[in-house]
């Protein structure tokens, strides 16, 4: 249906200055046929308007319209946009790995990184590139495992990015990671060589605000808590 012909449609529901029940209903079902969008609808809604102001004659009839028209626009709720979907990523295989990197790329102004340890080289230098570009990177890390041989956190101190650690007898075994506030990165899968080629482990990215908020809220908490002693006494 072309729009000339809704808007006949809308004036011959107006002929008898009433919108009967059986009117509004066919209309309802035109209109859920074209399966029009948000913006189509505001299209249609202006439409309504001016038919609605052309058939008065008053000029005092015609401006309360168009006050109620730009009322109308106030008070029809703006859609937030609907969040990113989830994403599930499996290995044994890169497609972690790949994941991660592709949410570096993606980041614009900060990532902060809550993993068990971190010894894969690709993300290590893909972690030292993004600080080097300028984004703002924290780490917070186990102290135990940040001795381990083939850990990277020593490089990446060296690197200049902040690194604390738990410094204390239990693990701080998380594995999550928030890029720009806007996405969180968590699962299994530890940012090590083995993770990637041999383990079967699992990655879920969420963009959600309330679970970014949460996830951030939990960063901020261990980051006021923890020290930045560990590998490098």
């Amino acid at each position: 249906m072309k729009k000339s012909e809704i808007e006949e449609l809308l004036r011959q529901t107006l002929s008898d200055l009433t919108l009967s029940r059986s009117e509004k209903k066919g209309l309802r079902l035109v209109l859920e046929d074209l399966r029009l969008g948000e913006g189509d609808y505001g299209a249609l809604r202006k439409l309504a308007f001016e038919i609605a102001c052309e058939s008065v004659e008053d000029v005092n009839s015609r401006r309360i319209i168009e006050w109620l028209e730009e009322v109308m626009k106030v008070l029809v709720p703006r859609r937030e946009k609907e969040a990113k979907p989830p994403e599930a990523v499996f290995s044994p295989g890169d497609s972690c790995r790949r994941k991660i990197l592709s949410l570096f790329h993606a980041a614009r102004k900060s990532v902060d990184i809550c993993v068990f340890t971190i010894t894969d080289n690709q993300l290590t230098r893909e972690i030292i590139a993004s600080h080097s570009r300028g984004l703002k990177i924290r780490i917070i890390t186990d102290d135990e495992t940040s001795l381990d041989p083939g850990s990277d956190i020593r490089r990446l101190q060296e690197a200049g990015i902040p690194v604390l650690f738990d410094d204390d007898k239990q693990h701080m075994h998380n594995k999550f990671s928030i890029f720009d506030g806007k996405a969180v990165c968590t699962g299994s899968y530890n940012w090590t060589r083995k993770a990637a080629t041999h383990n079967i482990e699992n990655i879920l990215v969420a963009h959600d605000p309330a679970i970014c908020k949460a996830f951030t809220g939990e960063f901020e908490s261990l980051w006021g808590s923890f020290s930045s002693s560990g590998s490098s006494d």
